[in-house]
């Protein structure tokens, strides 16, 4: 059973033909990235707000959140993600429901989860809490996922150029908004659990 990690940013078009011939063989086999790999963005979130803090535009004082506010945002931060790939596995079965090679829901898991790849990974960033660097780590990320996500279609769903080409553009745009709107909940509920107990911190 393998999931072609390094190869999706090394040899990507072989990394799609790795991942649809396991996922034939080992349906399950994105299970433990899928629930492994958002750890990462939210572990460094957590470290990133309570000990290395981020300074706000026209104030020279550091900023952090207290041990049990980061420990929420980054538990919030993995349930996004974990969230987040489902939606857009569900999202592709639905984008694909008229085509001969509908997908189940383990090959659709396993789809999502290499798309995210990226966006897992650039979680990294969060280590450092910089807007700046969050920003471009977020942009190149996002800029690598919908590239894998245009390549892989094709080659993981069997479908011709043309039409995958359409597919994929569904898949991204509604995705996109499915993401966004996840984000803003989760962050929505991070923010409730906080109101009004002080969970700024200041050095």
């Amino acid at each position: 059973m393998t999931f072609p990690l390094t190869h999706f940013f090394v040899h990507p078009e072989k990394a799609w033909h790795e991942l649809r011939d396991s996922t034939d063989q080992h349906p399950a086999a994105y299970l433990p990235f899928w629930l492994l790999l958002p750890l990462i963005p939210a572990a460094c979130l957590f470290i990133g707000t309570t000990q290395v803090g981020w300074r706000l535009p026209g104030n020279s004082e550091t900023q952090f959140l207290s041990a049990a506010s980061g420990a929420l945002l980054g538990f919030w931060c993995y349930v996004g993600l974990v969230a987040g790939i489902v939606i857009i596995a569900y999202l592709t079965r639905w984008v694909l429901f008229r085509t001969e090679v509908r997908p189940n829901i383990n090959h659709s898991m396993g789809f999502s989860t290499a798309v995210a790849l990226p966006l897992m990974l650039a979680g990294i960033a969060a280590l450092l809490p910089s807007r700046w660097l969050l920003i471009l780590a977020a942009g190149a990320a996002t800029a690598y996922s919908g590239w894998l996500l245009f390549i892989g279609l094709p080659i993981y769903m069997r479908l011709t150029q043309r039409s995958a080409a359409f597919y994929a553009g569904c898949i991204l745009g509604l995705g996109f908004l499915a993401l966004l709107t996840t984000a803003f909940g989760f962050l929505e509920m991070w923010g409730q659990t906080m109101t009004g107990t002080g969970e700024y911190l200041q050095e």
